[in-house]
């Protein structure tokens, strides 16, 4: 998951609420509505365009995506999957709650890994965070890879008590290269690996 997620993940806690695992897909049938934003939604008569800049708001939470101009053509299904995820993931960070969408969107092991954030922080995060893509790789097995990076120097975390902070490792490491990888399966794909490297991007 991102914030609530962002600040948490990372191969090495660097983010406050992002958590992070590499792993098989798995199946899983939950669903859950998309939110309001500024990037295009699907019509009937097609998949929504892809924009070079997406903000979407989740209460004191705002997540800005980034992405580059010349993604291939192959690799647009798995970029907009990737942006339903990052939503998913921002929702579970502004209320410090699983969104419903992530056991759809994500492995069993990604899940888990989120979960076992909340349940320790229980936290939810405000501000902002900014996700930028660099690349994306699609290989002939249709495994996605997609690297980039988070900027989270804006995040703050908000307690149950109301009391608000800044996490010890976004204080440290405002930005984090990230590497998210996306697998094909029988119903759709999976996010089955989302991590952040412990360095500044």
């Amino acid at each position: 998951m991102a914030v609530a997620s962002l600040a948490a993940c990372g191969g090495s806690g660097a983010k406050a609420t992002l958590p992070s695992y590499t792993g098989p897909p798995t199946p899983s049938t939950t669903a859950s509505t998309a939110p309001a934003t500024t990037a295009p939604t699907p019509t009937a008569t097609g998949p929504a365009a892809l924009v070079e800049h997406s903000t979407y708001r989740y209460g004191g939470l705002k997540v800005i995506v980034n992405l580059p101009a010349d993604i291939p053509t192959a690799s647009r299904p798995s970029v907009r999957f990737f942006l339903e995820f990052l939503q998913a993931d921002g929702r579970t960070t502004a209320t410090a709650k699983l969104d419903p969408a992530m056991s759809n969107l994500a492995s069993a092991g990604v899940v888990k890994s989120t979960q076992d954030f909340l349940e320790k922080g229980s936290v939810r995060g405000v501000g902002s965070v900014v996700y930028t893509v660099s690349r994306v790789k699609t290989g002939a097995s249709g495994i996605a890879v997609i690297t980039g990076c988070l900027d989270q120097s804006k995040l703050v975390q908000v307690r149950k008590d109301g009391s608000r902070y800044v996490d010890a490792n976004v204080k440290r490491l405002p930005t984090l290269a990230m590497t998210a990888t996306i697998r094909p399966v029988s119903l759709g794909a999976k996010v089955t690996g989302y991590d952040f490297v412990d360095k500044a991007c």
